[in-house]
């Protein structure tokens, strides 16, 4: 029935334009200074039975699927000789075809395709289809493309001073953060907010960094590597940062992440790393070592914690997990010398 609905939908678009869409493809608008409306109409339905098979192709191998959403992103890909005016005019029918298509779209094959198309795409009228995939599809191979499809998109958001889809993506982020399981999602995350200005950019790195790490295991390979990415992205906002309250922020949450990675990780560089990012924005060093065992490096970012708050950088020092304090504890004990045997009473 859907599939009835939205081929008929195509008839209302006009036969005439259908059938030059459909025979000689957009070419003729190529290379167009201006759209018009019956341009847009050429474009629409050129577009509808491309969204029919993106959605509704019954072929178990999902070929339709896979040809569809690879015509709509070459047609919009930016070939040089293309004018400004088809490649924007494109785009934005593209999206809202997309937009539509997802509402109606249920199973994960179609909620993914159309997300896949829409990440590569790379389009900012893109970003309010994808932050909503991310915070609200279940389908975590769904809020994968979401992710990814922001991080391919972020490039043009800075390039195009956008603050209001900064914070859209980032109030996106924060929310995902809370909930988001998926390693390589959470590393695209904190990969895009890492390119942004916006306070609100950098409070939901400090934020979502406190709860990944608190939520997951950083012995999960890409846990760790969403880990390391939030690291790089706090000290970019540490740097950019004028709120004192804001850098206050950034440094408990680098105490957070000392308190709660514990070895084995995923990445055995990460402890390295959050290390070499403590030094960079705070210039001063408690002794870290490269190479060394890791239950030294861990006490050597416990260590951090306490030179945060001795020289009064954050105002509390966080409580370490149960399990990280019986190791730190247990470390202790091991690496501390053995107490000197009593000579024996003189007879």
């Amino acid at each position: 029935m859907r599939r009835i609905a939205l081929v008929g939908a195509v008839a209302v678009l006009g036969l005439s334009g259908l059938a030059r869409a459909q025979g000689g493809g957009l070419d003729n608008l190529h290379g167009a200074s201006s759209i018009t409306d019956s341009d847009r109409q050429m474009i629409r339905a050129w577009l509808q039975p491309r969204i029919v098979n993106l959605i509704a192709s019954t072929d178990p191998e999902l070929k339709q699927m896979v040809a569809a959403r690879g015509e709509i992103v070459a047609e919009g890909r930016s070939n040089p000789s293309w004018t400004p005016a088809f490649i924007q005019a494109y785009g934005e029918e593209a999206i809202a075809a997309l937009a539509e298509a997802a509402k109606q779209a249920t199973s994960q094959d179609a909620r993914v395709n159309i997300l896949m198309t829409v990440a590569e795409l790379r389009r900012i009228e893109g970003v309010p289809l994808l932050t909503s995939a991310l915070v609200k599809d279940p389908y975590a191979a769904s809020r994968y493309w979401a992710a990814k499809g922001l991080d391919q998109v972020a490039d043009r958001v800075v390039e195009r001073v956008l603050p209001r889809a900064e914070q859209e993506i980032a109030a996106a982020a924060k929310q995902a953060f809370q909930t988001e399981s998926n390693g390589l999602t959470l590393t695209y995350l904190f990969a895009v907010l890492g390119r942004f200005d916006h306070e609100d950019a950098h409070d939901a790195v400090a934020e979502g960094a406190q709860q990944v790490v608190m939520r997951l295991a950083v012995s999960d390979p890409t846990v760790a590597r969403a880990i390391g990415e939030a690291s790089a992205a706090l000290a970019k906002a540490y740097a950019a940062e004028v709120r004192p309250e804001a850098k206050t922020a950034i440094l408990s949450t680098y105490a957070v992440l000392c308190a709660w990675i514990m070895p084995p990780t995923g990445d055995p560089n990460l402890m390295a790393t959050i290390n070499a990012s403590l030094e960079k924005i705070t210039g001063a060093r408690v002794g870290f070592a490269a190479g060394t065992d890791p239950l030294q490096q861990k006490l050597a970012l416990v260590e951090w914690i306490e030179w945060l708050v001795r020289n009064k950088q954050i105002p509390n020092r966080p409580l370490l997990p149960p399990a990280v304090e019986k190791a730190v504890e247990t470390a202790k004990r091991r690496l501390s010398p053995a107490p000197a045997a009593s000579a024996a009473p003189t007879p």
